[in-house]
């Protein structure tokens, strides 16, 4: 992101995970590496579809207000919760991964 809050292209669609969503991403990274790769595969995701001013496929909206929508995590590893508001950066707001104990 440049330093004026735009997009960045050479950088791409920052996507920002909240204190809750690392916590369960390195969590994910100690103990499953599949769950590791989920959490990655769906940022990327959201990244790459925000960037093309959209939303990635799946994705459902939870608070049109607030902007926020909640996305399947791949291989069946739970879901994810973020806020879009058409601006960098889109925020993960929450992770759940109910496999990971």
């Amino acid at each position: 992101m440049s330093g004026s809050g735009e997009f960045d292209e050479e950088e791409g669609w920052p996507v920002v995970p909240s204190e809750q969503a690392e916590a369960v991403l390195n969590h994910a990274a100690l103990h499953d590496a599949d769950a590791f790769s989920a959490f990655f595969a769906v940022t990327v995701a959201i990244s790459e579809a925000h960037e093309m001013g959209i939303q990635p496929p799946g994705a459902r909206i939870d608070d049109e207000a607030a902007g926020t929508w909640t996305i399947d995590l791949p291989r069946g590893h739970g879901l994810a919760r973020y806020t879009y508001t058409g601006k960098p950066p889109t925020i993960l707001n929450e992770v759940v991964m109910p496999g990971l104990d």
